[in-house]
């Protein structure tokens, strides 16, 4: 009995070591299926969260950088290099489509669809992408991006300012995401397996955990090193690096502030020394007529005096003389000079004293009324006049007869300009403040080294002598005493332009209306001032 019991024992003893190695082995086998399986299925949920993440983090630093490299050729409406940089982002096998619009929302480039350009959108995405204020992505399901994907729009604001210039658009594929997920499901099964290829991936997650954002923030100082300090820091790691990243983007943002200002006082300073450069011209200007106007009054003092005296003296010589002495034609003569000197005298003085009480003047009337008196003598040099007058010029306060003067001055020059006979245009337009007035000739032109000096005194092309050189000097006088201005531009062998700005208001200068349009760009300002003059 003994003996049967304790052979009893030794088989169970024999047993037991056996059924709880199979059940350890069961249970290590079952909980590591389990837990491989639960391990499996969280890994391959986060990853796949993290590069759907990361997919849509490198969609919107793809939209940003094209946004910030289309920035300056959009508002430039530099359409060739636009199309060029959105060619160039769908190389990246990850981008499907680069859309660049205009502030209006129409398309400045597709990129593979060159026959969108200057249409409009009218897809949903599309609509929503335009009216965007911030950087926007919205998940999308279309062909063009191979299933499932993400279209990010980046809006682009004026530099310094609020208004919105354009969108630019950004079509991200997740096709290569999707390999990604499938594979790492695939790697995680077979990890599940292998402990020891489940530690290796681990260790490679981690690491790529660690370098990227570092990976990140060298591309981020590398570009603030080179001056892009638009670049900014897209680091979202958190501890010690996210930190220093933190840093580095502040930094970034005081260094563009500071370029931005320092861009900004550039601009400023060279406007202030074009501004001081011209009112420095105009002065020195003014400064030579006031010193040959002081010259010309007292020359025509000087010799009005005894002028007047011979002047008397001739008429009463010429009253004591009888008609039919001989000497009657030549006392004519004499009396005929004596009006030419008085006539030059009153040219000085016109010159020394330009103003007079200026009354309410019509432009267009005084242009015809005058043209009706030269058109005779034009024609006789084979000169054609036409005249574009605008019909609805505002009222100027103004000399009839120095405008007169000044019209009859630069219609003499521009015949005389054209000895072989040509075409004389007088145009005339409104603006803001007042009128403008162009004479244009097709005669031979000044050249650059003259050109400055057209309104010198006593300065004068012509080679005869003919000319005292107070012409224009005169003209410019008389113009700026009503604050207006007068300008030439010329090319040679093709003709002149002159250019009068006349002010409604006589008490406000030229200036001060130009200030008034400031907000409209350079060259619209321009035209709306100068007009159309094409030589």
């Amino acid at each position: 009995m003994r003996g049967s019991r304790w052979q009893r024992r030794l088989r169970l003893s024999a047993l037991m070591p056996t059924n709880l190695g199979a059940k350890f082995i069961a249970v290590i086998v079952v909980v590591q299926f389990t837990v491989m399986g639960l391990v499996t299925f969280v890994v391959e949920k986060r990853q796949r969260q993290i590069i759907l993440h990361e997919s849509q983090k490198r969609a919107l630093a793809l939209a940003s950088n094209l946004a910030a490299l289309s920035e300056g050729y959009l508002l430039s409406y530099n359409f060739i290099k636009l199309e060029q940089i959105a060619e160039k982002a769908t190389e990246d096998e990850d981008v499907a489509y680069a859309i660049v619009h205009l502030h209006n929302g129409q398309v400045a480039t597709y990129s593979g669809h060159p026959e969108r350009q200057g249409k409009t959108l009218d897809d949903a995405v599309s609509q929503q992408a335009l009216q965007a204020e911030a950087s926007f992505s919205q998940d999308i399901m279309t062909m063009e991006v191979g299933g499932r994907g993400y279209d990010v729009a980046i809006p682009v604001f004026v530099p310094g300012g609020t208004r919105k210039w354009g969108t630019v658009r950004l079509g991200f594929s997740l096709a290569r995401a999707r390999r990604e997920v499938q594979a790492t499901t695939h790697d995680l099964v077979l990890l599940g397996l292998v402990a020891l290829l489940l530690g290796t991936g681990g260790a490679i997650f981690l690491a790529t955990r660690l370098s990227k954002p570092i990976q990140q923030l060298v591309t981020g100082v590398t570009e603030v090193a080179k001056g892009n300090y638009h670049h900014a820091m897209a680091v979202t790691a958190g501890g010690e690096i996210g930190f220093l990243a933190q840093r580095f983007e502040a930094m970034r943002e005081a260094l563009r502030l500071h370029v931005t200002r320092l861009d900004a006082e550039k601009q400023r300073l060279e406007q202030t020394n074009e501004l001081l450069k011209a009112t420095q011209d105009q002065l020195i200007q003014h400064e030579k007529l006031a010193a040959v106007g002081k010259l010309a009054a007292k020359v025509a003092h000087e010799v009005n005096n005894p002028l007047a005296i011979v002047k008397t003296s001739f008429q009463i010589l010429n009253e004591k003389i009888a008609w039919s002495d001989p000497t009657k034609e030549e006392l004519v003569v004499i009396e005929e000079e004596i009006d030419r000197i008085a006539r030059t005298i009153r040219h000085l003085l016109d010159f020394a004293r330009p103003h007079s009480n200026p009354t309410a003047l019509q432009v267009n009337q005084v242009i015809q009324n005058l043209i009706k008196f030269v058109e005779h003598d034009l024609l006789a040099h084979n000169s054609r006049v036409v005249l574009e007058l605008d019909p609805e010029l505002p009222v100027i306060q103004m000399s009839r007869d120095h405008l007169t003067q000044v019209l009859l001055n630069l219609v003499k020059n521009a015949q005389e300009a054209m000895p072989t006979g040509g075409t004389l245009c007088i145009k005339t337009a409104p603006w803001s403040g007042g009128v403008t007035i162009s004479v244009l000739d097709e005669g031979v032109g000044i050249p650059e080294s003259h050109r400055n000096l057209v309104f010198e005194p006593f300065f004068s092309t012509k080679q005869d002598g003919t000319g005292m050189g107070l012409g224009l000097a005169v003209s410019y006088n008389i113009i700026a005493g009503y604050g207006g201005s007068i300008e030439v531009e010329s090319q040679p062998g093709k003709g002149s332009v002159f250019r009068l700005v006349l002010a409604t208001d006589p008490t406000h200068t030229v200036q001060e209306h130009m200030d008034a349009l400031g907000n409209l760009p350079e060259d619209t300002r321009n035209q709306y001032i100068w007009g159309q003059a094409v030589f």
